[in-house]
């Protein structure tokens, strides 16, 4: 049986999922309704044949699985909007910090699943955290894993790891982002051209990553490779160690992850 997709908010995450589910054919765009307060992000969406609305309400109506991709700050207002309207079906928060038990307690009823996506989803390349959910059926759950598994890598954790596992991969692509700025405006101060920076710096980025997750090295062994010794990069990471490198990034983690925490319930 086909299942109703319901999306609540279309920004960017939403976008990219919903792009995903229809080019990969999980749903059909007549099985899909979509709210969001602007109708300019509404209208794509519209000439793509899904049903769209400015009122949350009909969407939980009419999906059965309903994805909630709005800021947690807007929680308090559209919960209680949807509430009635959900019991039986199936509920995704993308939001951090609310947990499971809370969420479950604001719509009363409803099956909920927590899910932690990224930013690169938008390409097809997004690595999404995907909350345990015992009490959802495993048809259900198999169907929600499918539709981000639509835009790139998904894995399956315990809830309580959620908030810490955001500074992994939901908050961290803007790490990479603020480590690839920082490079290119070193070129650009050495008179390097700085999109050429950026397109080396970025594949450089990709390489990497695929050396990671292909060759089976950890990463400390990766970095050794790269090492001469009395070299270029040595004296490179001599700056890592001086300005405390690992520990910035430890506490980067933990306040993300605070953060999540204090924005939910």
């Amino acid at each position: 049986m086909e299942q109703t997709l319901g999306f609540i908010g279309a920004g960017n995450m939403v976008s990219a999922i919903l792009s995903g589910v229809l080019a990969r054919g999980l749903a059909r765009p007549e099985a899909v309704w979509l709210s969001n307060r602007s109708a300019e992000k509404l209208s794509p969406w519209e000439e793509k044949g899904v049903h769209v609305t400015q009122d949350n309400v009909i969407v939980a109506q009419n999906a059965q699985v309903i994805i909630l991709g709005i800021k947690p700050q807007v929680f308090p207002a559209v919960l209680p909007q949807i509430a009635p309207h959900v019991q039986g079906k199936c509920v995704v928060s993308l939001a951090p910090g609310y947990s499971v038990s809370y969420l479950r307690g604001q719509l009363p009823g409803a099956l909920v699943m927590r899910v932690m996506p990224n930013t690169p989803m938008k390409l097809g390349k997004g690595a999404t955290v995907v909350a345990q959910a015992p009490d959802v059926p495993e048809e259900l759950f198999r169907f929600v894993h499918s539709l981000f598994a639509s835009a790139g890598a998904v894995a399956v954790i315990p809830e309580e790891q959620m908030d810490d596992f955001i500074p992994v991969s939901g908050s961290s692509p803007a790490f990479f982002f603020r480590m690839a700025a920082a490079m290119v405006d070193a070129a650009k101060a050495a008179g390097i051209d700085p999109d050429l920076a950026l397109t080396m710096t970025a594949q450089t980025m990709a390489g990497s990553a695929a050396m990671l997750l292909e060759t089976g090295q950890t990463a400390q062994e990766l970095t050794r490779q790269v090492c001469s010794p009395g070299g270029t990069t040595l004296a490179a990471l001599t700056a890592f160690d001086d300005y405390h490198f690992e520990e910035m990034m430890a506490q980067a983690a933990a306040r993300c992850a605070q953060r999540s925490r204090e924005l939910g319930k």
